[in-house]
C-alpha cells in the first residue's frame, strides 16, 4: 500500500516542478487496481467494493475506472454473485502509457501539443518554444512508454525505475 502512494508522490513531485503536469485521479485508481490484482493469485477476483473499502476510494469513481479496464481489455469482468475483476493481461506488457490513454487523456505539456490546433494560440506567428515543447512531450511519453505496471509492483530499489534509466531522481 504505502510503496504506491510514495511512488506517485515522487512523480507529482517530479511533474509539479512542470507546473502543470499531474496524474487524473482516474489515472491513479487505474494503477492501484491494476496493482492489487496483480498481487493476487491468478483466478482471484476482486470487487469494486474491495477496492473502494481498501483504498479509500469512490465505489461510484472506482466502478467507472474499472468499465474503463474492462473495456479496453487489460482486465476481464466475472459475472454473478461471487465477480468481480480479473487482468487480463501479464501487466509486464503494460505501460504506464497505455493506462493512461485508456481511463483519460494523455498528458500533454502544452496546449498546442495537446490539440494541434495553433489557431487559438495568440504567440504561433512569434513562438520560440514549440519545437523545444515537442521535444520535451516526446521525453515525457517515452518515459512513461518505459515504465510498465510490473515494474511499479516491485520496489523502486530493485527495478528499472531510477534515475539512470528514466533521468529521474
Amino acid at each position: 500500500g504505502n510503496f504506491i502512494y510514495v511512488y506517485f508522490f515522487k512523480i507529482r513531485l517530479i511533474l509539479s516542478d512542470l507546473d502543470m503536469l499531474r496524474f487524473s485521479k482516474k489515472v491513479e485508481y487505474a494503477l492501484i487496481a491494476l496493482l492489487h490484482m496483480a498481487r493476487k493469485s491468478a483466478k482471484e477476483l476482486t470487487s469494486t467494493k474491495e477496492l473502494s473499502d481498501q483504498y479509500h476510494i469512490s465505489l461510484e469513481l472506482m466502478g467507472k475506472v474499472l468499465q474503463s479496464l474492462v473495456k479496453s481489455g487489460m482486465v476481464k469482468s466475472v459475472q454473478g454473485v461471487k465477480g468481480g475483476y480479473l487482468l487480463n493481461e501479464t501487466i509486464e506488457n503494460l505501460t504506464i502509457s497505455q493506462v493512461v490513454r485508456v481511463v483519460d487523456k494523455p498528458i500533454k505539456i502544452v496546449k498546442c501539443i495537446e490539440n494541434h490546433h495553433f489557431s487559438d494560440c495568440g504567440q504561433i506567428l512569434y513562438c520560440n518554444i514549440r519545437s523545444p515543447m515537442e521535444i520535451l512531450q516526446e521525453k515525457l511519453e517515452a518515459i512513461f512508454e518505459g515504465i510498465t505496471v510490473s515494474d511499479l509492483k516491485d520496489d523502486m530499489r530493485k527495478n528499472k525505475i531510477n534515475s539512470e534509466s528514466t533521468g529521474i531522481g
